[in-house]
């Protein structure tokens, strides 16, 4: 099985200041409703799921309109079929965003959430939706972000 980190990228038809924007600033709208800004270097971000699922993460770079690192300093998958439940600690989340042709590619890679991790599916299948949240929030102004009457999601969903 690779070790390789998940990566995705995404093309959108806005400018990277936008992206950049929704990124730091709106994660409620395309991530969780239940989270916070995250703007500069050494802003904590903290975003919740379900009853006891909550990521805290330490923003370590912040080069505007171009990317972000989020640093994981706590985690709780709080999901019965994960029998460990701090598998994102000590993982980083980069954000790259680059002008593209009518707009943006922005690309993410969770570095440390390899296959070989029992959440790897879940988190998989959750980033790639909450990618296409983002795409949508960015395209309509309408993302899909997590909300308290959402169910979370499985694998196989």
């Amino acid at each position: 099985m690779s070790k390789q980190s998940y990566s995705r990228e995404v093309l959108v038809s806005i400018k990277p200041d936008l992206v950049y924007q929704a990124i730091a600033e709106s994660i409620d709208k395309w991530w969780t409703e239940f989270s916070n800004q995250a703007l500069k270097v050494g802003d904590q971000l903290v975003v919740r799921f379900e009853k006891n699922t909550s990521w805290v993460m330490t923003v370590s770079e912040a080069t505007p309109n171009r990317s972000l690192l989020w640093k994981v300093v706590e985690a709780n998958h709080d999901l019965e079929e994960l029998p460990k439940k701090d598998e994102w600690k000590g993982t980083t989340i980069k954000w790259e965003i680059v002008a593209h042709k009518n707009g943006s590619k922005v690309t993410l890679t969770h570095q440390g959430l390899v296959p070989t991790l029992e959440c790897f599916e879940i988190c998989q299948a959750g980033w790639d939706y909450f990618l296409g949240s983002l795409k949508d929030y960015l395209e309509t102004g309408k993302g899909k972000p997590y909300k308290e009457a959402h169910t979370c999601i499985k694998k196989g969903s």
